[in-house]
């Protein structure tokens, strides 16, 4: 897949006041969007968790996890995301654009909205 770049805004759940902005590369291969640890611990994020994780080049690592208010082309969600470390890529994975509804597009470049998936199960009781 053609890697591309989009601009994010990523907040503090509990305080969206406290947020940054910056460029993530879409990565439909990965899990979870990954985000410098400097930036989470500045928006005030803390770990809920630590996973492991299998890389590209067949390695494995663990990484914290936490949650973030994530802000794409005017779409919001609670999106769950690993702690990069200092000299690790900065991603936007495949979690975060299935909750917003987003499909990649890699020969245009961009992300394309689309309507998300339900089972209709008939009407509410």
């Amino acid at each position: 897949m053609g890697m591309f770049e989009v601009n994010v805004r990523l907040a503090n759940i509990e305080d969206p006041a406290r947020f940054s902005e910056l460029s993530l590369i879409v990565d439909t291969g990965a899990t979870l969007s990954w985000i410098p640890r400097t930036v989470l611990q500045g928006l005030g994020v803390e770990p809920l968790s630590r996973l492991p994780f299998s890389l590209a080049d067949g390695s494995s690592v663990e990484r914290e996890i936490g949650g973030v208010l994530l802000i794409v082309d005017g779409r919001r969600a609670a999106i769950p995301v690993a702690f990069a470390e200092s000299g690790e890529t900065a991603l936007l994975g495949a979690t975060a654009l299935e909750t917003l509804g987003f499909v990649a597009d890699p020969v245009e470049k961009r992300l394309i909205a689309r309507d998300l998936l339900a089972l209709a199960s008939g009407p509410a009781s």
